[in-house]
Protein backbone atom coordinates (compact mmCIF):
# COMPACT_ATOMS: atom_id res chain seq x y z
CA UNK A 1 0.00 0.00 0.00
CA UNK A 2 3.07 2.69 0.91
CA UNK A 3 3.85 2.09 -3.13
CA UNK A 4 0.20 3.35 -4.09
CA UNK A 5 0.73 6.90 -2.37
CA UNK A 6 3.83 7.26 -4.51
CA UNK A 7 1.85 6.49 -7.51
CA UNK A 8 3.74 2.80 -8.13
CA UNK A 9 1.24 0.58 -9.63
CA UNK A 10 3.30 -2.12 -10.04
CA UNK A 11 3.14 -3.72 -6.91
CA UNK A 12 -1.17 -3.54 -7.09
CA UNK A 13 -1.31 -4.56 -10.55
CA UNK A 14 1.06 -7.78 -9.93
CA UNK A 15 -1.04 -8.83 -7.20
CA UNK A 16 -4.33 -8.68 -9.03
CA UNK A 17 -5.86 -12.13 -11.11
CA UNK A 18 -6.74 -11.18 -14.92
CA UNK A 19 -10.13 -11.42 -14.13
CA UNK A 20 -10.45 -9.01 -10.96
CA UNK A 21 -13.33 -6.87 -10.30
CA UNK A 22 -12.84 -3.53 -8.53
CA UNK A 23 -16.00 -2.57 -7.06
CA UNK A 24 -15.60 1.52 -6.14
CA UNK A 25 -16.73 2.98 -2.98
CA UNK A 26 -19.36 5.13 -5.34
CA UNK A 27 -22.47 3.29 -6.34
CA UNK A 28 -23.99 5.55 -7.59
CA UNK A 29 -23.58 8.27 -10.55
CA UNK A 30 -22.96 11.65 -9.57
CA UNK A 31 -20.48 13.38 -7.24
CA UNK A 32 -17.46 11.08 -8.41
CA UNK A 33 -15.74 10.64 -11.76
CA UNK A 34 -15.66 6.67 -9.90
CA UNK A 35 -18.58 4.72 -9.59
CA UNK A 36 -19.60 1.11 -10.19
CA UNK A 37 -17.68 -2.37 -11.02
CA UNK A 38 -14.38 -1.92 -13.10
CA UNK A 39 -13.24 -5.78 -14.77
CA UNK A 40 -9.88 -7.00 -15.47
CA UNK A 41 -6.53 -5.28 -14.94
CA UNK A 42 -7.82 -2.50 -17.94
CA UNK A 43 -10.79 -1.68 -15.67
CA UNK A 44 -8.63 -1.17 -12.56
CA UNK A 45 -6.42 0.98 -14.52
CA UNK A 46 -9.28 2.94 -15.70
CA UNK A 47 -11.04 4.07 -12.17
CA UNK A 48 -7.87 4.75 -10.75
CA UNK A 49 -7.23 7.39 -13.89
CA UNK A 50 -10.61 8.52 -12.97
CA UNK A 51 -9.34 8.87 -9.41
CA UNK A 52 -6.04 10.60 -9.98
CA UNK A 53 -7.69 13.17 -11.88
CA UNK A 54 -9.16 14.83 -9.10
CA UNK A 55 -7.58 12.70 -5.85
CA UNK A 56 -3.86 12.84 -5.07
CA UNK A 57 -2.67 9.64 -2.54
CA UNK A 58 -0.83 10.56 0.48
CA UNK A 59 -1.31 7.31 2.12
CA UNK A 60 -3.02 4.68 2.90
CA UNK A 61 -2.04 3.27 5.66
CA UNK A 62 -3.33 -0.29 6.95
CA UNK A 63 -4.41 -0.23 10.88
CA UNK A 64 -6.10 -3.73 11.32
CA UNK A 65 -6.13 -6.76 8.53
CA UNK A 66 -8.08 -9.82 9.21
CA UNK A 67 -8.90 -13.01 6.88
CA UNK A 68 -10.91 -16.01 6.65
CA UNK A 69 -10.16 -18.59 3.67
CA UNK A 70 -9.85 -16.31 0.80
CA UNK A 71 -11.10 -13.35 1.52
CA UNK A 72 -9.19 -10.13 3.72
CA UNK A 73 -10.41 -7.37 5.44
CA UNK A 74 -8.44 -4.15 6.36
CA UNK A 75 -9.10 -1.00 8.19
CA UNK A 76 -6.79 1.62 6.69
CA UNK A 77 -6.32 5.12 7.41
CA UNK A 78 -6.25 7.21 4.31
CA UNK A 79 -5.04 10.88 3.52
CA UNK A 80 -5.67 12.40 -0.08
CA UNK A 81 -5.40 15.69 -1.38
CA UNK A 82 -9.01 17.02 -3.10
CA UNK A 83 -7.02 18.81 -6.01
CA UNK A 84 -9.51 19.19 -8.99
CA UNK A 85 -7.42 19.97 -11.73
CA UNK A 86 -8.35 23.07 -14.13
CA UNK A 87 -10.90 24.04 -11.76
CA UNK A 88 -9.51 26.72 -9.70
CA UNK A 89 -9.87 24.86 -6.72
CA UNK A 90 -7.10 24.80 -4.02
CA UNK A 91 -6.33 21.43 -2.95
CA UNK A 92 -8.05 20.37 0.28
CA UNK A 93 -6.09 17.48 2.55
CA UNK A 94 -8.82 14.83 3.41
CA UNK A 95 -7.88 12.38 6.18
CA UNK A 96 -9.99 9.08 6.87
CA UNK A 97 -10.72 5.81 7.48
CA UNK A 98 -11.67 3.38 4.78
CA UNK A 99 -12.34 -0.18 4.59
CA UNK A 100 -10.82 -2.62 2.37
CA UNK A 101 -12.28 -6.11 1.54
CA UNK A 102 -10.44 -8.49 -1.23
CA UNK A 103 -10.80 -11.99 -2.43
CA UNK A 104 -8.56 -14.27 -3.63
CA UNK A 105 -8.49 -16.72 -6.39
CA UNK A 106 -4.64 -18.86 -7.11
CA UNK A 107 -3.16 -16.45 -4.71
CA UNK A 108 -4.55 -12.97 -6.59
CA UNK A 109 -7.02 -10.31 -6.01
CA UNK A 110 -9.89 -11.51 -7.92
CA UNK A 111 -12.58 -8.93 -6.06
CA UNK A 112 -11.70 -5.55 -4.57
CA UNK A 113 -14.22 -3.49 -2.88
CA UNK A 114 -13.14 -0.38 -1.14
CA UNK A 115 -16.24 0.87 1.74
CA UNK A 116 -15.65 4.59 2.95
CA UNK A 117 -17.76 7.98 3.98
CA UNK A 118 -18.29 9.24 0.40
CA UNK A 119 -20.77 11.56 2.00
CA UNK A 120 -17.86 13.14 4.48
CA UNK A 121 -15.39 13.14 0.95
CA UNK A 122 -18.21 15.59 -0.92
CA UNK A 123 -18.52 17.54 1.89
CA UNK A 124 -15.00 18.36 2.32
CA UNK A 125 -14.32 18.87 -1.14
CA UNK A 126 -17.31 21.39 -1.57
CA UNK A 127 -19.83 18.88 -3.66
CA UNK A 128 -22.54 18.85 -0.99
CA UNK A 129 -23.65 20.77 1.83
CA UNK A 130 -23.27 19.56 5.17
Amino acid sequence: MSAFGKSDLRPLMNALHPDVVWKSASRQPGLFSFQGDYMNRAGVIEVLSNISKNYTFHHITPKEITSAGDIVWALCDLKVAYDAKGQGIAPKVIEMQMAVRWQFKDGKVIEHQAFMDTAHLAVVQGSLKS
